[in-house]
């Protein structure tokens, strides 16, 4: 690997400061997974069913690997544009104009209806308007939502928990600037979550408490940006050669977990439970960066997150992940008693039938929000464009 002309390689001048085609691929997976994780329910009564039914549960790790991405994405942004005078202002500027035109445009529609019904959320609304809904600041957290009125948003917990490390990390970065002192950040805070996850839990926190706690949550979001730091740095090609490692390690040790977790010795065992239970998000989150290496070293898994219909997926992923489940609120009882009137009494036959036409239904949904809403905020990022970064020469 040659130097450039500022003395910088090619990984610390940054190659993945530009669009990386391979990272919507595996949006568009990641999103794909938590899907299939939300609108497949049922109960197996077969070894067949079991092992579909688990392999579709096992999609809900999808959140871990959008956390994974938006750790390694926003700490590549941060640090690149440390030296950008606007380095604040483009940013947050930039995160709004993406985020919160489809977030506050559903949360508009579920008051208007308030209004217009008499329906009334407990102050949900309120709590999900400031991005608090993974606490009981305000109302209950969302999880844990059983108001009078239906709210369709248990799955925001996530976005709260994006939005709060949007909010923190870029102060962060700013003051530790330095890329050893961020790195050794991160390996902490990559060794207290577990921890306190455990902690937490053996204190009878609830799971759903520890699950959607920014701070339980932030080593998925912290490992992918210590991949980011790792990548701009001179180990950059030793972490890519060393991905499919990186992946295999997260993904037998998070199997392994959850083997142990549920059917191991420990199960009736309340300290090995929680400590076993706690340690599977760490597990996941190295995974899920091995999955991101992946993408961008390895020419098989590059090639699979570059299929047009990956790409396409990740670039809608947004909106799918904020409609797909308010869309299976409302119409899967309606589409399940059309489909077993009309056209078959199995009941798997009906939940696959009805998954798969408010997928499609979703989808839809995405892109015309996009297209005919969301677009036009977009539009004004032109506004708020970060200063060109000095060109590197392979």
């Amino acid at each position: 690997m040659q130097n450039s002309s500022n003395g910088h390689s090619v990984a610390e001048g940054s190659p993945y400061a530009r669009h990386l085609p391979a990272l919507d691929g595996v949006r568009g997976f990641a999103v794909l997974g938590v899907a299939c994780s939300h609108l497949f329910p049922g109960t197996p009564h077969s070894a067949f069913e079991y092992y579909v039914h688990s392999f579709f549960a096992f999609g809900a790790t999808g959140v871990d690997l959008f956390f994974a991405l938006s750790g390694f994405l926003i700490t590549g942004i941060l640090y690149d544009s440390l030296p950008d005078p606007g380095f604040f202002r483009k940013f947050y500027a930039r995160r709004v104009l993406r985020i919160f035109p489809l977030y506050y445009g559903v949360l508009a529609v579920f008051a208007l209806a308030a209004l217009v019904f008499g329906l009334n959320f407990h102050n949900e609304l309120f709590s999900l308007a400031l991005y608090l809904q993974n606490t009981n600041l305000i109302a209950q957290r969302i999880r844990d939502y059983h108001g009078p009125t239906a709210l369709p948003l248990t799955h925001f917990w996530s976005l709260a928990v994006e939005e709060q490390f949007y909010l923190v990390w870029p102060i962060t970065v700013f003051l530790l600037r330095a890329r050893r002192r961020l790195l050794v950040f991160c390996a902490a805070v990559l060794l207290l979550s577990p921890i306190l996850r455990a902690f937490l839990l053996l204190h009878a926190a609830s799971y759903f408490m520890v699950e959607t706690n920014t701070l339980c949550r932030s080593d998925s979001l912290l490992a992918g940006a210590a991949l980011a730091l790792l990548f701009r740095s001179r180990l950059h090609d030793r972490v890519l050669g060393a991905a499919a490692w990186i992946f295999l390690a997260g993904a037998v040790s998070a199997v392994l977990l959850v083997h142990l977790s549920n059917y191991g010795p420990f199960l009736n065992t309340h300290f090995g439970y929680q400590i076993f239970l706690a340690f599977e998000f760490s597990a996941i989150a190295l995974a899920s960066v091995g999955v991101i290496a992946l993408s961008l070293g390895s020419a098989l898994i590059s090639r699979l997150c570059t299929l047009h219909p990956m790409r396409w997926l990740g670039k809608y992923s947004y909106g799918i992940y904020v409609l797909h489940l308010i869309l299976f609120s409302y119409l899967e009882g309606p589409l399940r008693r059309f489909f077993s009137t009309h056209f078959t009494p199995n009941k798997a036959a009906v939940v696959v039938a009805t998954g798969l036409l408010i997928f499609l239904i979703s989808l839809l949904a995405a892109y015309l929000s996009y297209h005919l809403y969301e677009k036009h905020f977009l539009r004004l990022k032109r506004f708020f464009d970060y200063r060109p970064q000095p060109k590197t020469v392979a």
